[in-house]
Parts: structure tokens; C-alpha cells; sequence
């Protein structure tokens, strides 16, 4: 048996031993009050009787009829059996009643009635008594007063013990005792196995943990359950989804890394064997003149190719780390924009591509890192212009709603496919066409330096027709 069923199966037979006492000692003591109750209230019925015949007798004269005297008698001297108990008819000395020299009434006193009988002269009231005898035997009394002329003449008392009474109560008790004691053993036994259904569940669930602890992330619980333990299974499945998402995701990245060093490594390897052929032709005297300043115009050609490069991957470090602090000032991102727009022209015009750009009259001022705006804007006009064909325009349009500035950047180049959408700004991703050109940090650059001033960035592309960058830029003010 697992611990927790034992836990519970106690718990269970705890409770049931509570409520089946709780109920054997609440019907004990109703059952008992009544049937002691009803025993009394019969006794002073019979003594109402015995009292209303006496007060009749006291009407009439002893001697009048001779039959009736006889018959008067015969009823004292039968009182008991009237009364179905001991009967005691006393005068106010205590002394047993007599009528006439017909027969006297009842029983000798003893000193426990005439004690009992004393209230009833005095209070003139009925009275009731239950007292337990030397053997352990109930024994209860009844007192009722008989009145003449206004005054208590007589004490009509019954004194019965409850052993028929018992006798039943205790049959009664048997009865419920052997009912409760089978009803806790088929209750213990449904409880063991509602304990053990109930945690068949939570060892379902309990396997499941421990497979996903191993790096099984495909286990399922395989729990059907509409409680609280169908929401936990509902979870642990949910968790072991994610997990492998997560694993998948890992891999990838791993992968994605794998690529990028390969990249970073061809990207670095190929201008660095340019530039050491290229020096050691200048320096073996195998090239000279112009041919020679020619390589030296290559060599910094690749200098700069590298020196672009680590300055992308530095970058992209330092503005991952959250402890690398951004100057924010008051400042207009339309004039970042357009600062922007002028640094890259130059190699627009190379491709004899235009950027259509209109500046408003006005500023558009936020918070946030002049420097590091510009960079953002650069990298993604950079882009454009390194992915649109020759001879083609780039589109840059703004508009502000409410205090957010939206800014758009559109090309008109190949786009990028829809299932490159979701990775484009992943560090070490590079989609597509594009794989060939670039480190694949641009983005990634965009995204980080976005994040930093609560920029939301948005990437739109058909694969076709070109790609529009989108920056919705909150709390802005038009001035």
C-alpha cells in the first residue's frame, strides 16, 4: 500500500469512527430520554386514574350501600395490579390508606416513599423522581396528590423500576452497535479503493515527472479527470509540450550557432587570405606601380569588410547586456531618421537606388538614445539597400496616431519567404537568397536596440515583392 493511501484510508477510517460514534451516542441518548420519558409520563396516566377513583370514594359515605363499600375495598386491595407497579396510598402521617373495614390501600411505606411523599402533601403538585437502586436498577417514581374539600388528603404514589424498558433499549443499542460496526467495515473497504483510484492519477502523473526529469519529453499522463487533478495532468502534458519545443528550439539554436561560427569564420577567413596574398605579393615585388597600389586599395577594402564586422558583433554584446546603460534625452526621432537617410545615400547612389523621404516641418519628440536611433535606422536602411536591385526606390513614410509614431521603410527587393518571417531577428539567422551576404547581426541589432526604448519592430513581406519594416514608436509628442 503507497503511502498516500494509507494516509487517506486513515483519514477516511477516522472520520467514519467519528460519525459512527457521534450517531451511536446521539441515538443512545434520545432513545434512552424518551423511552425513560415515556415510562414516567405512563406512571403519573396510571396515577391520574388511581387519583380521579379516590376522589370519587371520598364523595360518598363509607357505610351508605354495602356492595359499594365491598367493591371500594376490593379496588384498594387491587391497586397494584391497577397500577401495573407498586402502589402507595398515604394519608398525610404516612400511614397506608384505609376504607372503611373494607381493605386498606396499597403497600407499607418505606422511609425512601415517605421522604418522596413528603413534597406532595406540601406542594399539593404531582411529582416525579428517577433514582438508581443499590443493584444498578432504574427505579422511578411518581407522586400525585388527591384532594378533599380543597385540601390534600391523600398521596397517591407508583413506584416502578424501567428493567422491561431497559431490556428493549439495550436490544435497540445491540441492533445500532452491530448496523454501525458492518457499516464502518464495508465503508473501510469502499474507502481503501476510493483511496487507491484516487491516486492512480497522481502516480500517472507522478510517473510522468519523472520521465520528463530522464529527458523524455514525449511522456504523457494519459489522465482523464475533470477535478483538480485533471487540470494538474492537463498542465504536466503542457509543460512536457514545451519542454520539447524548448529542447527543439535549443537544438536549433545550437545549430543556428553552429552556422554562425562557420559563417563568422568564412566571413573572417576570406578577406584575411585576401589581404595576406595580396601583401605577400606587394612584398615578394611580384606585383608593382599601379598593380600594386590597386592591391593596397583591395587590402582596405577588406580591413574595413572586417573592422564592419566586429563592430557588429561587439555591438549586438553590448546591447544584450542589460547592464549596458543608453543615454536617454529629450530628442526628435524624425531628425534621427533623416540623419540616417543622409549616412547611407552615398551607398544608395552606388546601386542607383533613391530614398524617397519627405521631412515634416515639425518635431516629433520622445525619450531615448539619439546614437543608438540612428544605428537602428541605418542597419535597417542598410537593408534595404543591400537587397534591392539596381535602379529601384525605397519608400520611407511616417504617420503619428494618438501619442504613437508608426515609420515605414519599404523596398521594392526579392522579400523574404514566410517561413523566414518568424527568424529574422535571431542573431544567427540568415534566410534564404540572402544567406550569402551579410553576418546576419543587422537585425538582430535592430531588434535589441528596439526593445531598449519600448519600440515595437514589425517585419511584412509577401516573398515576392519586396519588405517593409515597420516601427510603431510609443509616446511620441507632435510638436
Amino acid at each position: 500500500m503507497h503511502k498516500i493511501t494509507k494516509k487517506l484510508f486513515g483519514y477516511f477510517t477516522i472520520l467514519l469512527v467519528f460519525f459512527a460514534v457521534t450517531a451511536f451516542l446521539g441515538f443512545w441518548g434520545v432513545f434512552r430520554h424518551f423511552t425513560f420519558e415515556h415510562l414516567t409520563n405512563e406512571l403519573t396516566d396510571r396515577a391520574l386514574v388511581i387519583r380521579n377513583q379516590l376522589e370519587q370514594f371520598l364523595d360518598t359515605t363509607p357505610g351508605s350501600s354495602h356492595g359499594q363499600g365491598q367493591g371500594r375495598g376490593a379496588y384498594l386491595r387491587f391497586v397494584n395490579d391497577i397500577a401495573m407497579a407498586d402502589a402507595y396510598i398515604l394519608d398525610a402521617d404516612g400511614n397506608p390508606f384505609s376504607y372503611g373495614r373494607q381493605g386498606s390501600a396499597g403497600n407499607i411505606p418505606t422511609d425512601e416513599i415517605l421522604e418522596f411523599a413528603r413534597p406532595v402533601f406540601t406542594e399539593g403538585t404531582t411529582q416525579s423522581a428517577r433514582r438508581k437502586s443499590a443493584d444498578g436498577h432504574k427505579i422511578f417514581y411518581v407522586g400525585m396528590p388527591v384532594f378533599q374539600n380543597g385540601q390534600v388528603f391523600l398521596a397517591v404514589i407508583i413506584r416502578d423500576t424501567a428493567d422491561s424498558n431497559q431490556e428493549s433499549f439495550l436490544l435497540a443499542i445491540s441492533i445500532l452497535g452491530i448496523c454501525l460496526l458492518l457499516v464502518l467495515f464495508v465503508s473501510g473497504f469502499l474507502s481503501f479503493l476510493l483511496s487507491r483510484r484516487f491516486i492512480q492519477p497522481i502516480q500517472q502523473i507522478a510517473c510522468t515527472a519523472k520521465e520528463l526529469a530522464n529527458g523524455n519529453y514525449q511522456a504523457k499522463t494519459n489522465v482523464q479527470d475533470p477535478t483538480e487533478l485533471g487540470g494538474l495532468a492537463d498542465e504536466m502534458d503542457l509543460l512536457a509540450k514545451k519542454l520539447e519545443q524548448a529542447r527543439q528550439e535549443s537544438s536549433k539554436l545550437e545549430q543556428m550557432q553552429n552556422n554562425y561560427i562557420s559563417n563568422i569564420s568564412h566571413e573572417l577567413r576570406t578577406p584575411v587570405t585576401v589581404i595576406r596574398s595580396s601583401l605577400e605579393a606587394v612584398c615578394d615585388g611580384i606585383v608593382t606601380g599601379e598593380k600594386a597600389a590597386e592591391y593596397q586599395r583591395q587590402m582596405l577594402a577588406e580591413c574595413i569588410s572586417l573592422q564592419r564586422l566586429v563592430n557588429d558583433m561587439l555591438e549586438l554584446s553590448r546591447l544584450q547586456n542589460n547592464d549596458f546603460p543608453i543615454e536617454e534625452e529629450r530628442m526628435d526621432i524624425q531628425m534621427a531618421l533623416a540623419d540616417a537617410i543622409r549616412a547611407v545615400r552615398v551607398i544608395a547612389q552606388k546601386k542607383s537606388i533613391t530614398i524617397l523621404f519627405e521631412p515634416e516641418p515639425v518635431s516629433y519628440l520622445m525619450d531615448g538614445d539619439y546614437g543608438r536611433l540612428r544605428q537602428m535606422f541605418i542597419a535597417a536602411l542598410d537593408n534595404a539597400i543591400k537587397y534591392s536591385p539596381a535602379h529601384t526606390s525605397i519608400l520611407v513614410t511616417r504617420n503619428i496616431q494618438a501619442d504613437c509614431l508608426h515609420i515605414s521603410i519599404k523596398d521594392h527587393g526579392r522579400g523574404i519567404a514566410k517561413e523566414d518571417l518568424a527568424h529574422i531577428f535571431e542573431r544567427f539567422y540568415r534566410c534564404g537568397h540572402n544567406r550569402e551576404n551579410g553576418s546576419g547581426l543587422g537585425l538582430a541589432i535592430i531588434k535589441n536596440i528596439a526593445q531598449r526604448h519600448s519600440i515595437t519592430v514589425q517585419v511584412e513581406s509577401d516573398g515576392e515583392t519586396g519588405t517593409e519594416i515597420l516601427f510603431h514608436i510609443p509616446n511620441v509628442c507632435k510638436m
